[in-house]
């Protein structure tokens, strides 16, 4: 049978997406036959409704299948009632699946469009459903799927419903052992690699064994527990694919695809399982490999063993979940235990290894005070980190993070109709004031830190240089402030080049509007030096030099 996925991955970062891909894996194993529309605006021409209506009649698949985030899913819908309107009632089942129906999925089964909507991992379950449906079987009690009796879903007129749909419980976790490799090719892998810069996204690993407030996992975990009537630890959430096979899946891609630069493991917490990291970078170092690559790490889980590891392997950046520099916040808000003198030691101690650090931090928390935002500041500079990306917290419907923004009465509906990014705006209401404060430091974050870098490490120069420059973004209204936020990333580069040529440590915006990177780091990027840390780092003389072919 022929399986049409549909990602409406629209106005956000092109990517690639391992749970798609891996779908299709199982089902191309199967001998289904799958393809894929992957709407992002970054990969020219986006097929209009009417198109996609024209790609379903011409290639006539026996199932189309959406995949979305809470932030797609209105396209998603809209395109779904699209389809059905166009094709009728006998048309081909929509099903979908994704973060968003996962965590609502009576709320998406009510709307009455679909007529299959998927919980948790599908790999097992949509084959099944596919493999019913090819044969002309009934489908109405396939686990992990909410469906309709007899598969027949209420007249329109009767929508939307709030009862009358069968939810099945999961089934088990998939092994990723007994997975096939990822469909790399449903994508057009090389386009997206060449987009990227060379980056290409890798998995070693599915599952978390935190429950952090703003995620997803807590609430997958309850509802398998739920279902299957056992304890967490019995489940096998946290799962790994061993290092032989995921060796021989990085030699079939780099056999297949050009211009891999670096590889990014998205597991969600790569050195958490120490044994599993320690044989991945073995086998990694050992089949000479020899491209970069990226990890996540938890504050608390880096190994002395696993930070040397990754640095014999040749991996250059470590991803660490700080979110906020409020101790209560982290612990209160996030339920991420960890101290600050955790976070400034896993820094000190990545870099003692030659790992570049990179932090993730979030402004607009629930309950999020003034002080509490400029913490977060003042983590950043106090660590001194290598790199951090600034996000705007986004509350998941599902998520205790969401009931928490609901009981502080800080949602802001309009936001979060409006934005389909973590680094548009912020979708809470904190009252005008700190509004505009957690948009300003959400957008100019770097000057921030920069600006009181100077108070925990007196060597480096530019504090004095865009302290001007933030008292001046802090005295704008709301209206100068609009007028300005356009042009601050042209503005960074004007007031980076002449920390640079100053010899000032600094970070500015590079590869992303919401990211801030160290100038050590970057300067020797644009050089092509290999960037070290600590006494064999390359000073500013130094990589200025080079860049410019000259011996300083």
């Amino acid at each position: 049978m022929r399986v049409l996925f549909i990602y409406p991955n629209l106005y956000t970062q092109m990517g690639f997406n391992h749970g798609l891909a891996s779908l299709s894996a199982v089902l191309k194993e199967a001998g289904h036959e799958t393809r894929l529309l992957n709407l992002n605006e970054q990969l020219p021409p986006v097929p209009s409704a009417e198109d996609i209506l024209e790609t379903v009649r011409h290639w006539s698949p026996g199932v189309i299948a959406f995949s979305c985030l809470t932030q797609q899913y209105d396209a998603a819908l809209e395109l779904a009632r699209f389809l059905r309107a166009a094709l009728g009632e006998d048309a081909a089942p929509l099903v979908v699946g994704g973060i968003h129906p996962t965590m609502v999925p009576e709320e998406v089964m009510g709307c009455g469009v679909w007529d299959f909507v998927g919980v948790g991992e599908c790999e097992q379950a949509l084959l099944e459903l596919v493999g019913r449906i090819d044969t002309g079987e009934a489908a109405e009690d396939v686990q992990n799927f909410l469906s309709w009796p007899a598969g027949q879903r209420p007249a329109e007129a009767l929508l939307p419903v709030q009862t009358g749909w069968t939810r099945n419980p999961v089934g088990e976790f998939p092994s990723l052992e007994d997975l096939p490799v990822p469909d790399y090719g449903l994508f057009d892998t090389q386009r997206i690699t060449d987009n990227k810069n060379g980056w290409f996204g890798l998995l070693s690993s599915r599952g978390c064994p935190y429950r952090c407030t703003y995620c997803l996992n807590h609430r997958i975990i309850d509802r398998y527990r739920a279902d299957l009537g056992r304890r967490v630890s019995s489940l096998g959430f946290f799962r790994f694919r061993a290092a032989d096979k995921m060796i021989a899946e990085i030699k079939e891609v780099l056999s297949r695809y050009d211009g891999i630069e670096t590889f990014i493991f998205d597991d969600d917490l790569f050195t958490q399982n120490v044994d599993h990291a320690l044989a991945i970078c073995a086998a990694y170092r050992d089949a000479k490999i020899g491209v970069p690559f990226v990890v996540n790490a938890h504050v608390k889980r880096l190994d002395p063993r696993v930070a040397e590891a990754l640095a014999e392997a040749g991996a250059k950046i470590l991803k660490l979940g700080i979110e906020s520099g409020s101790p209560r916040v982290r612990a209160r808000v996030l339920k991420r235990h960890m101290t600050d003198a955790d976070i400034d030691e896993t820094v000190k101690s990545a870099e003692k290894y030659g790992l570049h650090t990179s932090g993730f931090v979030m402004v607009g928390l629930p309950t999020e005070t003034e002080a509490e935002l400029w913490e977060t500041v003042d983590c950043l500079a106090r660590t001194g980190i290598g790199r951090f990306r600034t996000s705007f917290f986004f509350p998941f419907p599902g998520t205790e993070g969401w009931q928490q923004t609901l009981d502080a009465g800080h949602l802001d509906p309009a936001g979060i109709e409006s934005l389909s990014t973590f680094t548009d705006g912020s979708a809470l209401d904190f009252g005008a004031r700190q509004n505009l404060l957690v948009d300003k430091l959400g957008c100019c974050m770097s000057w921030f830190v920069n600006a009181r870098w100077q108070r925990y490490h007196p060597e480096t120069g530019a504090s004095l240089r865009y302290a001007p420059l933030c008292s001046l973004v802090l005295a704008m209204d709301e209206d100068e402030w609009r007028a300005f936020r356009p042009q601050v990333r042209e503005r960074d580069g004007t007031i980076s080049a002449a920390a640079t040529a100053a010899g000032e440590l600094h970070y500015a915006i590079r590869y992303h509007d919401s990211m801030g990177v160290r100038s050590d780091y970057f300067l020797a990027e644009e050089a092509s030096q290999e960037w070290s840390t600590a006494a064999a780092r390359p000073t500013q003389v130094e990589v200025q030099a080079a860049a410019a072919g000259e011996k300083p």
